[in-house]
């Protein structure tokens, strides 16, 4: 049964946030962008899955009871038609399914914004070998630019690939100037959203794929990810493979008869993570009672004070220096990362730090005074290079 949105009027969003975890963190956690904290409702519902299972077969009700709630509160968190929305293993595999779903030929071309996740390049580089062309969208004071994505688009562009909210910086870059151009040159659109969904709020609108693994900022567990495919992407692709969850007749008169889900069923594969189903069923259901506007207002004005908390020390923050509508997250550049990164451990507090930046994340259950802290913290320690 889902939570009616909880009155804000009298007790915070974080607070409430802060009292439903199931374990309050040691120190200050701001890695939220590697690793969501877990709710106390996680409990009851792997409760939920381990009585299913204890069943045997006869709890497989059960089980598809808890696989259509995780659709419905998936579906319901980016206003799309849970017939729209698929669960696969991981934000990776979700890329690996619309890449694989168009039929490249040599002189297509890619686009990736700089600020992507590796395993984008990763994936591009391989496309590349097949002779596919890869434009990759420099930032431009560690910001991508809406109107460079747009100008690298032309009728050779297969796929633009975009973070909603960047790993390494925080933007949040828009998609629907993006999304406008490349289907006007008959492009389709893949939208990784794994640092955005749970923090902010997004509705899917004309995007033709999406995708976000479960374990960060939607308070989550390992095991799966939240794929969304537009009824317009499914029409020009194919899928790329065929499971036992994604065809309508598990055992056809013939066996040449395969007839694949309609809907985005189709990229399912064998059996899914039902624990993880039954534990994101209930984290966002808590999400959707806190709402995520009232969750986006706590995590921006935290980034504020942090990024510019951080200026005032001298760090060289990823990104302009005015502002810049970001996520839940915010970097900056230091050769020393790695020394930042233990010091601050010794002192309780929990970063990333890695690859030449230290970055920090805050969600709903950071406390203002958690970033007065850390920016203390980061006084004593140094921060210039």
């Amino acid at each position: 049964m889902s939570r009616k949105p909880e009155s804000m009027g009298t007790i915070d969003v974080g607070s409430r946030a802060r009292a439903a975890l199931a374990e309050q963190p040691d120190g200050i956690y701001l890695n939220t962008a590697a690793e969501g904290l877990l709710l106390s409702d996680a409990t009851p519902a792997i409760e939920r899955y381990l009585r299913a299972k204890a069943r045997g077969s006869r709890g497989r009700e059960d089980l598809n009871a808890i696989e259509d709630d995780a659709r419905r509160h998936f579906a319901s968190l980016i206003s799309a038609d849970a017939s729209d929305v698929a669960f696969i293993a991981s934000t990776s595999r979700g890329l690996d399914i619309a890449i694989k779903s168009i039929d490249w030929q040599a002189g297509d071309a890619l686009v990736v914004p700089e600020a992507e996740f590796p395993t984008a390049y990763f994936a591009a580089q391989l496309l590349a070998e097949r002779g596919v062309k890869v434009r990759v969208v420099p930032a431009v004071d560690g910001q991508v630019r809406p109107d460079d994505v747009v100008a690298a688009i032309d009728r050779s562009t297969k796929l633009v690939v975009m973070s909603l909210v960047s790993f390494k910086s925080g933007q949040y870059l828009a998609p629907d100037e993006i999304i406008l151009a490349a289907h006007e040159h008959g492009a389709l659109v893949y939208v990784d959203a794994v640092q955005a969904l749970g923090a902010v709020p997004f509705a899917i609108g004309e995007v033709d794929f999406l995708a976000a693994a479960s374990f960060k900022w939607m308070l989550g567990i390992h095991g799966i990810a939240g794929f969304y495919a537009s009824k317009r992407a499914r029409s020009v692709t194919s899928a790329p493979y065929v499971g036992y969850k994604s065809v309508s007749e598990l055992f056809p008169k013939s066996p040449n008869d395969i007839t694949l889900y309609e809907g985005a069923r189709r990229y399912e594969e064998g059996m899914p993570s039902f624990a993880a189903m039954a534990v994101l069923a209930a984290s966002l259901d808590r999400i959707a009672a806190w709402t995520p506007a009232a969750i986006d207002a706590h995590n921006s004005e935290l980034i504020r004070v942090l990024r510019d908390g951080l200026r005032r020390l001298g760090a060289r923050v990823i990104g302009p220096s005015g502002p810049m509508r970001t996520g839940g997250l915010v970097a900056f550049e230091t050769p020393h990362f790695d020394r930042i990164r233990a010091a601050l451990q010794a002192e309780g507090t929990a970063v990333w730090a890695r690859d030449g930046r230290v970055r920090l994340s805050a969600h709903v259950y950071t406390r203002r005074v958690d970033i007065d802290t850390v920016l203390a913290q980061l006084s004593r320690i140094g921060v210039s290079a």
